[in-house]
């Protein structure tokens, strides 16, 4: 089964979308703040990490350079509600799998 990390200190999102992807059949870990996100990431073997990028102090990218670091092979997508074109840029060249804006729905 297909593992998964949800990264992001809004708790209602963070559970909002673990639960609808544990209904979707996935394992799914959830972490409350970046530093915490990126310390589970690094250790754990996560097919999927999406952490939100606002977040205080360890943001989005921090926990996408310290799960890149360890296992190069998990995709990250990189969620926000405040989007440019500088931070999806720089999501990217990073190595993140996607940048979505949030809110979105369920299917994308």
């Amino acid at each position: 089964m297909p593992k998964i990390l949800v990264v992001d200190d809004q708790r209602n999102m963070r559970t909002t979308l673990a639960m609808m992807l544990r209904g979707a059949g996935y394992e799914v870990d959830e972490a409350s703040e970046g530093s915490q996100g990126a310390d589970m990431g690094a250790r754990g073997a996560y097919d999927v990490v999406l952490t939100d990028l606002r977040m205080g102090g360890f943001d989005g990218i921090a926990v996408l350079r310290a799960v890149k670091e360890s296992h190069a092979m998990t995709e990250v997508i990189v969620m926000t509600a405040y989007g440019t074109i500088e931070s999806a840029v720089e999501a990217m060249r990073l190595g993140a799998f996607d940048y979505i804006q949030k809110p979105f729905t369920e299917q994308e």
